[in-house]
């Protein structure tokens, strides 16, 4: 259970400790971590919760979880989002 595991960080050691948790997922364990860096999560997460007011609004793989209604309705953003290496990127845009 890691909560906010990335804050603080500059983003070469963001990317450490979310391949770390990664890793410790490929082999097995269950991780589940707090993030408010959606790019983050879309890109090392498979199941992704979004919390709105208290509620779950969404519970899903990243593309599921982060649909342009979600991003928008909750986070009040829209988003850029690709594949790279087939890696998806989602990048917060622009406030909507």
């Amino acid at each position: 259970l890691a909560d906010e595991p990335i804050a603080g960080l500059d983003p070469a050691n963001q990317i450490d400790a979310m391949e770390h948790l990664a890793s410790l997922a490929d082999n097995g364990k269950t991780v589940m971590a707090s993030l408010h860096d959606l790019g983050l999560a879309a890109r090392y997460c498979s199941r992704i919760l979004v919390l709105f007011r208290g509620e779950i609004v969404a519970d899903g793989s990243p593309a599921e979880a982060l649909t342009d209604d979600i991003v928008h309705d909750v986070f009040g953003v829209r988003a850029y989002r690709a594949l790279v290496d087939n890696t998806p990127i989602f990048v917060p845009w622009n406030r909507v």
